[in-house]
């Protein structure tokens, strides 16, 4: 805390700037360049990097002019400069040697500016290079003698680090859903869904959990090496005589102790990584469950029963009055899940029996089917299959290319299809896949569809 209390009072007017914006990126510029120049940079340079940054953009930072009296003949690059000095960001040091003023960036300023550097561009691979630290930590201190337990301290931070990278993911799956729920056309969707989340996360942040190259290579491997860690008598021996040469006033019990305490956080913290990669799983398979739902809804919205109800309690949710409710109510009951009519779901069928004068027809009626075989009867059951897809796209290609512009959708059969072919080109098993995502819509009629590119797998 007392470093806090060290941070100069006019450094958090930044975050009250309604251009706070404008200085982080001015900020982020100037530190890429600062760190490849002997950590010190003139002031001319500053302001340099900071025109070329905003050049071709109309830039207005006059709403801080209360905080410094800027010149009216000075550009805003200087003006966005003096600025971020006067809110000690930066600071001036003179050299008088020279002749020139230099810009260096405290301490305090640089942890806020790498956050922004972060922030703007999320580290892709973190979770894989994290995951091969732990490894090569707890591989270097069992096979090293000469290491001490700082290497299993090491293997610690990076286990909590990865957890909390996974623990963000996780979370972020929810901007997806509202992200889902904002649009109202099919288009809009399928746009969202290609471009935005199998592009931007699955292919790039996502995808990195599904492959070869990550948790699932070094987890058993690791939880290999703390279990020889736990048995390996010796190794705890070596380490204990390191430590009380380098540190006598430690007892055995306490290294001991603190040797064990690391090995039980470390594999902890690998069980927990397993489950927040099930729960991102889970998420993930959640997330294409409600893309279909969205599309299938927006694709039907008023041809089927189920489109035709959540039209109608939209409807009444979205209604200031009760006038639709009492409408609504007084031909069904929406406070209940069991629907009023005089006629039966289900009938009885009777065997198909050459009766007898004598034989009482009740006797071959089958006995009443219960709740659940009744609802498993009427089950409905895929409408195409893998194979329908399959050979819908395959039978249209050409040199192991089908491109759908060269096809025109004419039929409803042909829109379904190869719309249910999207979501099968992202499965290991399909035997094609889609080259890139579209960018350009077809329209041909009453179907409209991406301008898409499928070919054969390798």
């Amino acid at each position: 805390m007392n470093e806090l209390l060290k941070i100069p009072q006019e450094f958090w007017n930044l975050f009250r700037s309604s251009n706070r914006f404008i200085y982080i990126e001015a900020l982020i510029a100037i530190y890429d360049e600062y760190l490849f120049n002997d950590y010190f940079l003139t002031r001319e340079t500053c302001i340099r990097l900071v025109s070329e940054h905003f050049e071709g953009r109309l830039i207005d930072v006059s709403a801080d002019d209360d905080v410094i009296q800027p010149d009216a003949n000075e550009p805003t690059s200087t003006q966005i400069v003096n600025k971020l000095v006067t809110f000690t960001w930066l600071k001036k040091v003179e050299d008088y040697v020279n002749f020139r003023t230099n810009i260096t960036i405290p301490d305090y300023a640089a942890i806020f500016i790498e956050a922004f550097v972060k922030l703007d561009n999320p580290e892709e691979q973190e979770a894989d290079i994290e995951i091969q630290n732990i490894y090569s930590n707890l591989y270097s201190f069992y096979n090293d003698k000469k290491l001490g337990i700082e290497m299993l301290n090491s293997a610690k931070l990076n286990a909590t680090k990865l957890n909390r990278s996974l623990q963000i993911m996780l979370h972020n799956m929810d901007r997806f859903f509202e992200s889902l729920l904002g649009k109202t056309t099919y288009e809009e969707v399928l746009t969202e869904h290609l471009e935005v989340f199998v592009e931007t996360e699955v292919n790039k942040k996502y995808g990195l959990l599904k492959t070869s190259d990550n948790f699932y290579k070094y987890k058993n491997d690791i939880k290999d090496l703390l279990r020889q860690l736990q048995e390996d008598e010796s190794r705890l021996y070596i380490l204990k005589r390191k430590t009380l040469s380098e540190n006598p006033k430690k007892t055995e019990e306490e290294i001991d102790t603190a040797y064990n305490d690391l090995i039980y956080e470390i594999d902890r913290s690998i069980s927990n990584m397993e489950n927040r990669i099930v729960h991102i799983d889970a998420e993930h398979s959640k997330y294409i469950r409600a893309t279909v739902s969205r599309m299938e809804y927006l694709l039907n919205r008023d041809q089927n029963l189920k489109g035709n109800l959540i039209t109608l309690l939209n409807t009444i949710g979205n209604s200031e009055n009760d006038e639709v409710t009492k409408k609504t109510t007084e031909i069904i009951r929406i406070n209940d899940f069991t629907i009023n009519t005089e006629d039966s779901f289900y009938k009885k069928r009777t065997r198909k029996v050459v009766l007898e004068e004598s034989d009482d027809p009740e006797e071959y009626q089958e006995a009443d089917l219960s709740k659940e075989e009744i609802l498993k009867a009427n089950k409905r059951t895929a409408r195409y299959s893998k194979a329908n897809i399959e050979s819908f796209i395959l039978d249209n290609m050409k040199e192991d290319i089908y491109k759908v512009s060269e096809h025109p959708i004419i039929s409803k059969r042909e829109f379904e299809l190869m719309i249910l072919a999207f979501d099968y080109s992202y499965r290991m098993k399909s035997p094609f896949v889609l080259v890139d995502a579209p960018e350009k819509t077809i329209v041909t009629g009453e179907y409209s569809y991406p301008n898409a590119v499928f070919k054969r797998r390798e």
